[in-house]
């Protein structure tokens, strides 16, 4: 059976790991983020040129 102490240690080290927050890299979603956005502007846009043209 652990000690005390060493059970307290190993719940510190798993309550710890979760916190540390490593630094990603987020570029690549960030342009895609942007290119699904500028997608649906140019969509919404045609369909709005579309709705002018025809009335």
């Amino acid at each position: 059976m652990p000690s005390p102490i060493s059970a307290k240690n190993e719940k510190s080290s798993r309550i710890s790991s979760p916190i540390k927050a490593e630094k990603e890299n987020l570029r690549g979603t960030f342009a895609a983020v942007m290119m699904l956005g500028g997608f649906l502007i140019l969509t919404w846009l045609g369909v709005f040129l579309l709705f002018i043209a025809r009335n």
